[in-house]
């Protein structure tokens, strides 16, 4: 017979209560595939999955379709506190669990029951952290953070923010009440977190042909882990270093160089964590020189741009062109974050062997780039680099000459930096570059000192504005021979002027709108 799920539930409300118990003890949070189980059973009610009960004569069980897509009969025997499920997976399915959920949200909270079973994680946790020491840290902040390393690449990335969120939460309760301690704690955590994200974060920050909202968020939620490591660090520089904590920064050497060296991608980020904590773990001459050792006997291949690093701190222009020798110019976004620094820090030395490294290959990184926006801003911070090393002008061009049409823009701007002005002309005659996408303070620069140059140039687009055939097209025609007359008149070349405008009103005389803009112009000197 039917019945409705309240009465259901109300009828049976202790042997619910015993699935539940059942339940709880069955399924542990801490187990990525368990605590998967448990969100798809509470995503089903909470998604509003259909339930249609239905109670056996002798009352003793009940049946009901579970839908998630594919119908599921589940049967419920409260006389056995028991469940079946036709999806016959083995133990408690997510079917069984999702009834038994439901009827159990009809007179209590899921969301109470939820957090409950959460916390038992958190308890065991905090027991297992009764010893101080950096193993038991790691271990502990290992198993919370471990939904981030099982967590599918496909995953929505509200999802992955979402996980981070609740892992700040459970934290909570497991950080030292000392406040000695608890900067060295949070930095233990928020590093296991950044090396947990790396493999789901990297797939979506690293070479992305898009920077959609998901990118954005993925982007904006690493500076921030990033950002609260530096102030940790500092936090830490600032204070006393406790002899007990020893083993403990230890321990931090080992993960910034598990996180730094053998997670893929995103270099930049990875050399930034490791400047964060170099000048927090390597504070003497003794320890600095035992990592460098340590790195250049690295079998990883990105150990000697970390190397370099160092020699970059130390001023070390010997050291570091062997190693640019050794390594070569290949790696271009792995020299570029090293180049940045070493212009931040004024080394030009420095700057020019790096830069000097990679310009064989500026080329052929330029061609991988996919989109026009990250083009255009490679153009310009190579340049600046090169022009901060003192490279020769010819070598410039040279790259210009190989960007071709994206390198309009900044081509341009060198060649008006050295009033270069008729090759600037001929530049947007070449590329077919359009009025509007010219700078209109560029032009009115190069109309005040070299009118004769760009006189070409603005008869093309005066010729381009005239052939579209509409009043307002006119009208801009003719504010060009204005600045053209302006510019005639500068140099001295009124009657060339004066035949021009005459053949230009001659030719177009047909056009009466042109005819009349012409007039009230006042064209002629």
């Amino acid at each position: 017979m039917h019945m409705t799920v309240e009465r259901v539930s109300y009828l049976h409300e202790r042997e619910i209560d015993e699935l539940m118990n059942r339940i709880k003890h069955s399924y542990r949070p801490d187990v990525h595939t368990e605590a998967q189980i448990i969100r798809k059973a509470v995503s089903f009610v909470r998604k509003g999955a259909r339930f249609a009960y239905r109670f056996a004569k002798d009352g003793s069980s009940v049946e009901t379709v579970c839908t998630d897509g594919v119908d599921h009969l589940v049967k419920l025997t409260f006389s056995e506190v028991d469940a079946t499920c036709t999806c016959e997976e083995p133990g408690w399915c997510p079917h069984k669990i999702a009834v038994v959920f439901h009827l159990y949200s009809q007179f209590h909270s899921l969301t109470d029951w939820l957090h409950e079973w959460q916390q038992t994680e958190v308890t065991q946790m905090t027991l297992k952290l009764s010893e101080r020491s950096p193993e038991a840290w790691n271990v502990v902040l290992r198993q919370l953070t471990n939904p981030l390393r099982n967590m599918d690449p496909r995953e929505n990335a509200n999802v992955f923010i979402h996980e981070t969120s609740l892992m700040d939460q459970k934290v909570i309760p497991l950080a030292p009440f000392e406040w000695e301690w608890k900067p060295l704690f949070d930095l233990f955590y928020r590093l296991h977190v950044v090396d947990a994200a790396w493999s789901y974060v990297q797939v979506y920050l690293d070479d992305s042909n898009q920077f959609t909202y998901r990118e954005w968020q993925l982007q904006m939620w690493l500076g921030e882990q990033i950002g609260k490591i530096k102030d940790h660090a500092q936090s830490l520089r600032k204070k006393l270093r406790l002899f007990e904590t020893d083993v403990f920064y230890d321990a931090l050497k080992i993960m910034i160089q598990s996180i730094t060296l053998y997670n893929k991608g995103l270099f930049e980020k990875r050399l930034e964590l490791f400047r964060v904590m170099w000048d927090l773990l390597y504070t003497d001459q003794a320890s600095q020189k035992k990592e460098l050792a340590r790195l250049l006997e690295e079998e990883s291949a990105e150990a000697p741009f970390f190397a370099a690093y160092v020699y970059l701190e130390w001023i070390d222009d010997v050291a570091l062109e062997k190693v640019a020798a050794q390594t070569g110019g290949k790696r271009v976004t792995h020299w570029l974050p090293l180049a940045d620094h070493a212009l931040d820090m004024g080394q030009t030395e420095s700057l020019a062997i790096i830069m000097e490294s990679i310009y064989p290959y500026i080329g052929t990184y330029y061609e991988l780039l996919k989109t026009n926006g990250d083009k255009h801003h490679f153009i310009r911070k190579m340049d600046e680099l090169l022009e901060e090393a003192h490279f020769p002008e010819i070598r410039r061009e040279e790259l210009f000459m190989l960007y071709g049409k994206d390198g309009v823009s900044a081509f341009g701007d060198f060649l008006i930096e050295r009033e270069r002005f008729d090759e600037w002309a001929a530049l947007m005659h070449r590329f077919n570059v359009p009025y509007d996408g010219v700078d209109p303070d560029t032009l009115k620069f190069v109309l005040a000192n070299d009118p004769a140059s760009v006189m070409p140039l603005l008869h093309t687009y005066a010729m381009q504005f005239i052939q579209e055939k509409n009043r307002h097209s006119y009208r801009r025609a003719v504010r060009l021979f204005k600045n053209m007359k302006t510019g005639a008149k500068k140099s001295g070349k009124i009657e060339f002027w004066n035949r021009y405008i005459d053949t230009v009103r001659e030719q177009y005389k047909r056009l009466r709108a042109l005819s009349e803009e012409m007039e009230k112009g006042n064209l002629n000197l």
